[in-house]
């Protein structure tokens, strides 16, 4: 009898999307009888325990990362780059050892560098083959993007969730020696095509300070708003889920996938941040949004101006939200209609992997 396949997953900590969008893979990889094992740190490690509990788990040493309540992103990311790096090492020696005691076949690592073996078919999930600078860092760009491919290279083969190439380009496109697939959309819902019982979900997320003050602004504007909504927080160290803030608000300290896909579904209106994997939920269930990037976050920046550019989803600026006006300026955008999801490309993905 042949042995089955031993799959170690491993995501990214900086908030929850990196996680999130491993939960379908890890699906397709039991559907295929391989024998899972997962691995990340914080908020990450509990989502992905909590959607697996059955599956065996290891603590990585966490990023951690804290971005400004102000200021400039760059520094700020700047300042940390030598934690980063030591935990990149770091997370190399305990990937090491973790394929060496578990015997693993293949590492699938979500945007950690460092999660890679010498010893094991090493893939990297990332749709960053180009970083993005802010406009008065763009002198630097072509270095950091030249320390990105070289640390890509260290992977055999780069999977890329496909969204955005007709919006941005500039963020999945290569035109270096990458052994890249792209591997379609990449989320962890399901449309039913529930009955609304919201009128708004507020899904909070993202590093700290920044989802704690995301969360405030919009309890604020909740508050003065006559609207029903539920408000996620994205706390997965919480363990009761929901609790009632008023009549109109219901809070939700963290929900399972399933859970969130129907909080998500039964609303009308969506209001969270334009990470990458939030977009992609989004599409897959066809909900119209209301986007606020995380302030100096130029990827999120650029995929919020490419959405309302396209007339797909109106996004403001977090010191400039108002939830009456974006409510109103958001009736002449179109939603996340028409995408097309094709899973067959990651399926052919995982087959070739195995």
């Amino acid at each position: 009898m042949e042995r089955r396949k031993r799959i170690l997953v491993a995501a990214l900590d900086w908030g929850l999307g990196h996680a999130a969008r491993c939960i379908p893979i890890i699906t397709e990889l039991q559907q295929r009888n391989c024998e899972v094992f997962i691995a990340s740190s914080g908020r990450a490690l509990k989502l992905l325990q909590k959607e697996f509990p059955q599956l065996t788990s290891f603590e990585l040493e966490g990023y951690d990362p804290q971005y400004p309540a102000s200021g400039s992103m760059v520094w700020s990311m700047a300042f940390q780059l030598p934690k980063f790096l030591k935990i990149i090492s770091r997370e190399h020696y305990q990937t090491e050892r973790i394929v060496s005691q578990q015997k693993i076949d293949v590492v699938i690592s979500d945007n950690r560098y460092g999660c890679f073996s010498r010893r094991a078919k090493s893939v990297i999930i990332t749709h960053q083959l180009n970083i993005q600078m802010p406009k008065w860092w763009k002198w630097m760009q072509q270095r950091v993007n030249n320390y990105n491919y070289k640390k890509l290279k260290q992977f055999s083969e780069c999977w890329v969730p496909s969204i955005l190439d007709s919006f941005i380009p500039a963020l999945t496109n290569s035109k270096t020696d990458l052994n890249v697939r792209h591997i379609g959309y990449v989320s962890r819902f399901v449309k039913k095509n529930l009955e609304k019982k919201y009128q708004l979900c507020a899904i909070c997320s993202g590093p700290e300070p920044q989802r704690t003050i995301f969360e405030k602004m919009l309890m604020k504007e909740l508050k003065k708003s006559p609207l029903t909504s539920i408000v996620i927080r994205g706390k997965t160290e919480v363990m009761n889920q929901y609790y009632n803030k008023n009549e109109k608000i219901t809070i939700a300290n963290f929900l399972t996938a399933e859970a969130m896909n129907e909080a998500i579904e039964q609303s009308e209106m969506i209001i969270a941040r334009s990470g990458y994997s939030t977009v992609m939920d989004l599409a897959k269930l066809n909900r119209k949004a209301i986007l606020i990037p995380t302030p100096a976050q130029t990827e999120q920046e650029l995929i919020a101006a490419a959405l309302t550019k396209q007339k797909i989803a109106y996004s403001t600026q977090q010191s400039k939200f108002d939830l009456e006006i974006a409510l109103e300026e958001s009736k002449s955008f179109a939603g996340f209609m028409n995408f097309d999801f094709d899973s067959s490309l990651l399926s052919k993905a995982i087959d070739s992997l195995l």
